[in-house]
Parts: C-alpha cells; sequence; structure tokens
C-alpha cells in the first residue's frame, strides 16, 4: 500500500490514541479489583498472563481490545501491554510498552509524529492509583517480576486469542506448549521450571456472570441487534449477494448507534449455512459470499456491539421470502422445540435438561408430520450426536461454553444449530438468566414461518 500524506496522517493520530487514552471505562476500579482477585483465587498455584491485543489493523473500524484482558482493566486503547495477576500474592502487574517503543512505531509510520508522542500516563505509581492496579510497570520490569516470583508461582497461565492458527510448527515452540501463542512461549522461556498452561475456558467461566453495568451493556446490544436483524431480513432475495445483506446489517447496527457489530454478519444461504462449512469463512478472503438462490433458506447470525459487549441474534429465512411446503413444516417444529427449550432456562438447569425439552417436543410432533423431510428432521434431531452444534452459550464481551449449571445473572444465546435434506435451520435469542426464568434481551423479531414471511414482506 502506497500511502498519502493526508492518509499517513490519520496513521498518526490512530498511533496517538492508542497509546495515550489510559483510562477505565465501563467499570469502575472497585469492580475490575474485584474480578482480579476472584482470577487470583481461581489461579492460586501460579500466574494468569493476560495480553492485549498487539496487531493494528487499517482495515477495522478501530482498536478492538481482547475481551479478557478488557474484563481485568477496563482499558479498551492499550496495545502491546501484558496483565500479570499473581496467584499467590494476589497481586496485579501491569507491564506497558515503553515510549521509545511507541515512538519508533509512530516514526515507522511518518518520522514528523515521533517528536510530539508521548503517553498520557507513564508506568509507576500514579498509574497504578489511577488504574487500582497494584503495579504499573514498563516491559524492562517483567523478567525481575518472573524472577522474584519463581518460587511461590509453578505455573504460568495464559489466555489464547480465539480462532487463531498456529504461528510456528511445533519443532521451532520445542519444550514448551506448541499451541501456545508466541509471546506465552516467550515468556515461558524466562521460567524454564514453569509448566505453560492455557485456561482460556476456565477464565471465560470467571466472565460468566454479569454485573449490573455489564447487564445494562448487554441489553442495549440485544435491543440495537433487533432492528439490524429486521434489516438483513427485508434485504434477503434472489439474486443479492450474501454481502450486500452483510452491509445493511452493519448500518443498521451503526444507524442504532451501537459500535457497528460484535461479529462480522454470517449471512450463509444454502449450502454455506450448514455447519460446519460457515467455520470456513474466518479463513476466506471472500467470507463465502454468493449470490442467494431461490429456494434456499439463509442462516442470518448478526449481533451489535455496545461498550464491547456482543449482541447475537438469528433467524433461518427463506431466500425466496416464502417457505417451501417441507421447510415451512420443519421450521415451524423447529420453533416448538425451541420454545419448550426456552421454558427451561433458570438458574440451576443444565444444557441436557434444555436439550431434553428440545427432544421431547420434537417427538411431539412425530405423529402429527406429514412431510418426509419433517419426519426425517425429527428422528434426526432427537438424537444429541446427530446435533454436535446445538446448544446455548455464555455471551457478554465474548461468546464462551456453559460450564455447569446456569447461573443467575448469566447472559446466554440459545442457539439450536441443526441441518436437513442441504439446508441449515438455526434460531438464536439472548437471555438473562434469572432464579425463576429468563428475560429475553432480543424481543420483537419473528420466529413462526408464518411470521417470518409477513416481516420480508
Amino acid at each position: 500500500m502506497i500511502l498519502c500524506t493526508p492518509m499517513r496522517t490519520n496513521l498518526w493520530i490512530v498511533v496517538v490514541l492508542l497509546i495515550s487514552a489510559l483510562h477505565v471505562l465501563a467499570a469502575d476500579k472497585g469492580e475490575l479489583q474485584q474480578r482480579r482477585q476472584r482470577a487470583a483465587a481461581a489461579f492460586h498455584d501460579g500466574i494468569l498472563l493476560v495480553h492485549a491485543r498487539s496487531v493494528l489493523e487499517i482495515t477495522s473500524d478501530g482498536f478492538r481490545q481482547d475481551p479478557a484482558f478488557y474484563y481485568f482493566t477496563g482499558l479498551e486503547n492499550i496495545a502491546s501491554a501484558l496483565l500479570a495477576i499473581d496467584g499467590p500474592t494476589g497481586q496485579s502487574w501491569l507491564f506497558l510498552s515503553s515510549p521509545a517503543h511507541s515512538s519508533a512505531l509512530a516514526e515507522s509510520m511518518d518520522p514528523r509524529s515521533a517528536k510530539s508522542l508521548q503517553p498520557e500516563v507513564s508506568p509507576g505509581p500514579e498509574a497504578a492509583r489511577r488504574l487500582g492496579i497494584d503495579h504499573v510497570g514498563d516491559w524492562s520490569e517483567l523478567e525481575d517480576f518472573l524472577a522474584r516470583h519463581g518460587s511461590s508461582s509453578s505455573t504460568l497461565y495464559y489466555v489464547a486469542q480465539r480462532f487463531s492458527l498456529e504461528e510456528v510448527p511445533p519443532s521451532v515452540a520445542a519444550g514448551k506448549t506448541p499451541e501456545a501463542p508466541l509471546w506465552a512461549i516467550a515468556v515461558a522461556k524466562q521460567r524454564p521450571s514453569s509448566q505453560l498452561k492455557g485456561v482460556a475456558g476456565r477464565v471465560y467461566a470467571l466472565m460468566a456472570v454479569q454485573s449490573e453495568s455489564e447487564i445494562a451493556a448487554l441489553r442495549a446490544a440485544g435491543k440495537a441487534t433487533v432492528p439490524a436483524v429486521m434489516a438483513g431480513m427485508r434485504a434477503i432475495r434472489p439474486r443479492v449477494s450474501q454481502r450486500t445483506v452483510e452491509v445493511s446489517v452493519e448500518n443498521a447496527c451503526w444507524q442504532q448507534g451501537a459500535h457497528g457489530v460484535s461479529f462480522w454478519p454470517w449471512v450463509m444461504a444454502g449450502e454455506n449455512g450448514v455447519f460446519p462449512r460457515p467455520w470456513a469463512s474466518l479463513i476466506r478472503y471472500d467470507h463465502l459470499d454468493t449470490a442467494m438462490q431461490a429456494g434456499d433458506l439463509v442462516r442470518l447470525d448478526v449481533g451489535c456491539e455496545w461498550e464491547h459487549y456482543q449482541g447475537d441474534l438469528g433467524r433461518t429465512v427463506p431466500v425466496s421470502g416464502r417457505y417451501s411446503d417441507e421447510q415451512r413444516e420443519t421450521w415451524n417444529i423447529f420453533v416448538a422445540a425451541y420454545r419448550a427449550g426456552v421454558q427451561t432456562l433458570h438458574e440451576g438447569t443444565t444444557v441436557d435438561q434444555v436439550f431434553e425439552a428440545w427432544r421431547s417436543e420434537l417427538l411431539n410432533h412425530r405423529s402429527s408430520a406429514k412431510t418426509v423431510v419433517a419426519r426425517q428432521a425429527i428422528d434426526k434431531w432427537s438424537k444429541r450426536e446427530n446435533v454436535p452444534f446445538w446448544g446455548p452459550h455464555t455471551i457478554n464481551l465474548d461468546a464462551g461454553f456453559i460450564d455447569g449449571p446456569l447461573r443467575a445473572g448469566m447472559t446466554i444465546a440459545f442457539e439450536p444449530i441443526a441441518a436437513i435434506d442441504g439446508q441449515g435451520f438455526y434460531l438464536e435469542d439472548m437471555f438473562l438468566i434469572t432464579k425463576n426464568g429468563a428475560e429475553l434481551l432480543t424481543p420483537g423479531v419473528p420466529y413462526s414461518a408464518e411470521e417470518i414471511e409477513a416481516a420480508m414482506r
């Protein structure tokens, strides 16, 4: 890419904002300290390492912080930083990239910016007081920290970014966990006697129950996502590209006051909507884009982001605006099973219990099903092994697996995923789990075939 002078100036502005905006946002210091204390208790025999995002993407709509790093620090605009939560002492250390490194980064983009580039908050006691973190230091202090905490912490726990592949062959990373990110392997080399262990699932479990400020953000994310789904639904028609619908969804998110989409929309038509094929979009330049064809079904899976928190909502939509007789009956049975599962949602419910409600409702329709496809779907989907991607998941700063029974204060997305006759079937809403039930966070989206057809008209 050849940069003209105005673009170079814009890049300088982005870099200044990235390294200078050191401030705590949605959660207050007390809440963030409580989160780090819970992490210290969970990893009491080691050090939990959480890395901020370090890749700057000029093609993105803005810097998107690592979810776990944001959860424990509240810092949305800090790149190339490392949070270390020491389990034995309960203390937290934040290591920031040095001003010299930041100046070098700015100079590589525009030499004129280097002299004027100064971080708003420098490592030291003042930053620690402001952030409520025990110690805020420079990268150069990391080696000494690891040496001084070596005797009491035998394990280095790390959180890897989701959907990442191996950066180097296992032979290059010999001696440490091959699938670990390079930054974790590099840190572990300073502690040869320590075990390196990935714990993303355990950390996401700590994030699963939301505070009041988080619930407020998730309610807003859900509310904004409803019009985005409806915009996508109304943009679907034969011979229109999936990309066209995706853009309609993103535009609707911004119009609702959200910070764009929480993930790039999945508008997957025909065989593109049959799992596991949608995962291929993550490594495809075209995102599996295709012109949608009449007769096909579309997986419309979208979310708007609100203060870093994610919306997640969707429906199965006919490209032509009308389901075939087989699709109609199969979809309406799918919806009935979904609603039966929703009725079980409350504190203490397990995922297996939700599936049993889903299965029982499917079988209730077996004797009355009129079409061959509907009967085949009931027989197939009522067996857990035939729907490996079925189920609810947590949704907050990111999506995660549910560990154990549902807990009050959890926000989840109930997302049954199935397929029959070469077509994908999918439905998803967001819920806040309470002691006696579940609050729907995404009301106003049609369910039945007839309701969806009317909405598309």
